[in-house]
């Protein structure tokens, strides 16, 4: 609780020299970005030590939260915007979380730079439109690996790109007449587990 204290005032201090979010107050903070957040531990028995990809992080969700209340997980933020990522560095060294990474960039920019293919258990967007994520996330994830995807509505079977598959949907009510939020859980399908990697990759 003391560490999610800290990140909540020093989303605030940062916020008044970078629009780093536009939800400012204590309580909508809490409810609107951790509470929301954290509802993925509920959505999904998220396995030990899992390498979780959270993409558009935006200030840290919902990545930061997961690693606050599960320091057993592997975190790498990717986020674009270098006011953001420069908060992700800072909030991350004071709350003394590791085995967390801040990638400053693309996710076209990561997939280029480090190409991770393979190495995630879980992938997870709250700001990005979910086709951009699942479009380069059969081949991101680990065999068996998910995508958990944030929305306020729910996701149809038909919503998804072919090659992935609707796994489950928790849907909830936040706090103080803020809204539905529905987590969906989706997974590559059996004929997509083969690494979809872009040509003249070397994965040796």
């Amino acid at each position: 609780m003391q560490q999610f204290m800290v990140y909540l005032k020093q989303l605030q201090l940062w916020n008044q020299s970078f629009n780093l979010t536009s939800i400012t107050l204590d309580h909508e903070i809490i409810i609107k970005h951790f509470v929301d957040s954290l509802a993925a531990l509920k959505a999904d028995d998220i396995k030990a030590c899992a390498r979780l990809l959270d993409v558009g992080t935006g200030a840290g969700f919902p990545g930061i939260p997961l690693k606050i209340a599960r320091l057993d997980l592997h975190v790498t933020l990717v986020e674009p915007v270098r006011k953001k990522s420069s908060f992700l560095h800072f909030i991350i060294g004071l709350l003394r979380l590791e085995n967390v990474d801040v990638f400053d960039g693309t996710l076209e920019r990561f997939l280029n730079e480090r190409q991770p293919y393979g190495s995630f258990d879980y992938l997870t967007t709250r700001a990005l439109k979910h086709d951009l994520i699942l479009h380069d996330g059969t081949g991101l994830l680990r065999q068996g690996g998910k995508a958990i995807l944030y929305s306020s509505r729910s996701i149809n079977q038909s919503d998804l790109p072919s090659n992935w598959l609707l796994m489950s949907s928790y849907t909830f009510q936040l706090q103080k007449g803020y809204g539905q939020r529905v987590i969906s859980t989706v997974k590559p399908s059996a004929s997509s587990t083969v690494l979809n990697v872009p040509r003249g990759t070397n994965l040796l």
